[in-house]
């Protein structure tokens, strides 16, 4: 019930090393504010992967600001050895300056939507969904909430968003984000 945003699949190389690390003050399981972070390393690769779901900017008990200083201090030392990307739910609009988005962005980290040559429109929330019916922009038809957040610049050919129901069924709330890179 409370797992979203901890899982990540290994395609066709086995997983080598996990990290795993609380992002969030609570670490009560029961508690949907409770938030780690799970990431993997994967043979024949230097790169580690970060499933990620953050809270709120403006979360009175646990907010996107500490818990964003939490995913910098767990990631810091590999973070200096190899690529570092971050994937998930980061209850982030970037179309909102001066918070969340902006945030990761002036930590120096990539959003491969913008690096990549080609994307789509990157709507990941289709419209209204709980806990953002006060939040969306009138006039919005959606949101772009769910990223792919790369330590470095890499060569990003495309970045599209799928499970939205054109490429392939929906499945949650909230769609997915695949990118095609240069390996």
């Amino acid at each position: 019930r409370y797992d979203e945003g901890v899982a990540l699949l290994s395609l066709g190389n086995p997983i080598t090393a996990i990290d795993r690390f609380p992002i969030s003050r609570s670490t009560d399981y029961r508690d949907w504010r409770t938030r780690a972070v799970l990431g993997v390393q994967v043979k024949g690769r230097s790169e580690w992967f970060y499933s990620i779901h953050t809270g709120w900017w403006a979360d009175g008990e646990e907010c996107f600001r500490d818990q964003w200083e939490r995913i910098q201090s767990g990631v810091a030392g590999k973070r200096r050895r190899a690529p570092i990307w971050l994937l998930g739910d980061f209850n982030a609009p970037d179309t909102v300056r001066g918070e969340s988005y902006d945030l990761v962005v002036q930590s120096g980290w990539i959003d491969t939507y913008h690096a990549a040559a080609r994307k789509d429109c990157g709507i990941t929330v289709p419209g209204v969904i709980d806990g953002w019916r006060e939040r969306l922009e009138k006039g919005a038809s959606g949101m772009r909430l769910d990223y792919i957040w790369c330590s470095r610049e890499t060569d990003i050919l495309s970045s599209r968003v799928v499970f939205n129901g054109v490429n392939e069924p929906v499945i949650s709330d909230h769609f997915g984000v695949m990118l095609e890179t240069r390996d």
